[in-house]
């Protein structure tokens, strides 16, 4: 599911300028409050905000209609917004002239380079007690095939204590809710994407240290399921590879690991793949009833009614 069957509820215009509103509100909070932007698309994942210097300048005429049009407006508003649109209009372009035919976007390589921004930064920094989080706007939801690579950015986000925070427009995914979860963040799936900036100024701007406070209408039921790498469906019980871990709810026709490849031992398929030996049900046959008609043979001992004949 992308952003074409959600054209009808909310457009992908006005979630960008719905995204802006939300960073420069993060912005305007403090003045050392920074905004890092990431794309994830069919091709991998970019950063559209902060790019290299020269990178962000657009078509000289389109920049100039915006500077003009913004001449009131904050300079770090219009810096961010400017470079945001220049470089996802430029991302735009190349998606219409390549080849790719997944359906399927980068969310786990996004991760990945936020996450190592997030690294550098806090780095950089002169105070060790940054704080930062990662919010991530996701509208499909087959990303199976990104389980490992996401649970691992999950793991690294886990570890250095960065919540990570979904706003979920269309689709599910079992990894994001767990994610969220796992790091103390919040997961809401939108019934009404054309409010999404209600609901970003509203649950997604408030501090996480603030957040056991607040009454969020987050997600509190998780589901921890793990979705099989080759079907794409949740599994309550399945195959597990040795080696990389990947689920599975069927052995695949080629007894190989969908995804590192791994051969499976015949003899270990064979006995998982063995159905159970089903013993049949013996009936006993049931002894014929006596009738009560017949009169009862005399017990021996018993004397006999009739007289003892003379010798």
């Amino acid at each position: 599911m992308g952003w074409d069957k959600l054209k009808d509820e909310i457009s992908l215009r006005q979630a960008v300028s719905a995204l802006l509103v939300f960073m420069n509100a993060h912005i305007a909070m403090n003045n050392s409050n920074k905004v890092a932007v990431i794309s994830a698309h069919t091709s991998g994942a970019r950063f559209l905000y902060p790019v290299a210097e020269g990178m962000g300048m657009g078509d000289g005429h389109k920049t100039g209609e915006r500077i003009a049009h913004g001449q009131t407006m904050y300079r770090q508003f219009r810096e961010l917004d400017d470079v945001v649109i220049t470089q996802l209009e430029r991302l735009l372009e190349e998606e219409r002239e390549s080849e790719t035919e997944t359906e399927t976007s980068a969310v786990s390589g996004a991760m990945s380079l936020g996450l190592s921004y997030i690294n550098r930064a806090c780095e950089m920094a002169d105070d060790t007690r940054m704080a930062s989080r990662m919010f991530l706007l996701s509208v499909s939801g087959g990303l199976t095939a990104q389980y490992i690579p996401a649970m691992n950015c999950i793991f690294a986000a886990q570890k250095r204590r960065i919540p990570i925070d979904v706003c979920k427009l269309g689709g599910d995914t079992v990894f994001l809710q767990q994610a969220c979860d796992s790091t103390n963040g919040t997961y809401m799936k939108l019934d009404h994407p054309k409010g999404l900036i209600k609901y970003l100024m509203s649950a997604f701007t408030i501090q996480p240290g603030l957040r056991a406070h607040v009454n969020l209408a987050t997600q509190k039921e998780v589901d921890f399921r793990a979705a099989c790498f080759v079907t794409n469906n949740v599994v309550d019980v399945g195959y597990v590879c040795s080696v990389c871990l990947c689920i599975m709810s069927l052995i695949p026709e080629s007894r190989e690991c969908p995804m590192c490849s791994t051969k499976f031992d015949p003899e270990i398929v064979a006995r998982f793949q063995k159905k159970p030996v089903v013993k049949k049900k013996v009936l006993k046959k049931k002894k014929p009833k006596q009738s009560t008609d017949s009169a009862t043979p005399s017990q021996p001992g018993t004397p006999s009614v009739n007289g003892t004949p003379n010798p």
